[in-house]
């Protein structure tokens, strides 16, 4: 596999496992788990969204990489506001989002560098590699790589609260949507945490050569 597609199906991988940790986590709060029920088919497309998208920006930063130049942040801006558009468009929703995009641009675009400039780490180092895991020991100190993953987790859970503060409710749902936010958010973040040390473990683990510092 070349490591564009590697690094597309590892995140995805990521983003996934991310998702299932997440909806653990709000099934222990009672009032979240009475909302996951209806909503479940949407946070599970909202996943596969946010994979698109993230494939997107890997697959710009590495055409960018090759050509020898910086990726082009606001260009890949819109083109992930056409991916939300479409994926809007296509989702009956019992609510309605307001000037999403003026709200979330400049935490979209630090998430944005972010990826890219991981993208670009991974892609500088020529020597073959046998896994994503090898090729991240070749690039990053362990404590530079979780800071990178977990600050890539973190922007997207900045920008999901973001989202949701877009996100207009019925006059009776909209107390408790305010109400539980600060919950949602809070678990989003431990859930980044436990995925995130998961990876670095699998990267780093006993016996794994490290890169040098």
């Amino acid at each position: 596999m070349d490591r564009v597609s590697l690094l597309c199906s590892t995140h995805s991988e990521m983003m996934h496992e991310f998702s299932r940790r997440c909806i653990r986590r709000l099934n222990g709060h009672g009032m979240l788990s009475l909302l996951l029920s209806p909503f479940q088919h949407f946070l599970e497309e909202n996943v596969l969204k946010e994979i698109e998208k993230d494939a997107l920006i890997i697959r710009h930063a590495a055409r960018s990489f090759e050509a020898g130049s910086e990726a082009g942040i606001e260009e890949i801006f819109e083109e992930t506001k056409d991916v939300d558009k479409a994926f809007l468009e296509k989702l009956p929703l019992p609510f309605r989002v307001n000037a999403l995009h003026d709200d979330i641009e400049e935490i979209r675009k630090r998430r944005i560098e972010a990826l890219a400039g991981f993208v670009t780490e991974l892609l500088k180092d020529p020597e073959e590699f046998r896994s994503f895991a090898d090729l991240a020991r070749k690039t990053y100190p362990e404590s530079r790589f979780r800071e990178v993953i977990g600050g890539i987790f973190h922007l997207y859970n900045l920008e999901t609260r973001m989202v949701s503060n877009s996100v207009v409710l019925p006059a009776p749902a909209r107390i408790a949507k305010n109400r539980l936010a600060k919950t949602l958010f809070a678990e989003m973040e431990e859930a980044a945490k436990e995925v995130t040390e998961e990876y670095v473990n699998s990267v780093y683990g006993s016996g794994a050569p490290h890169a040098s510092t």
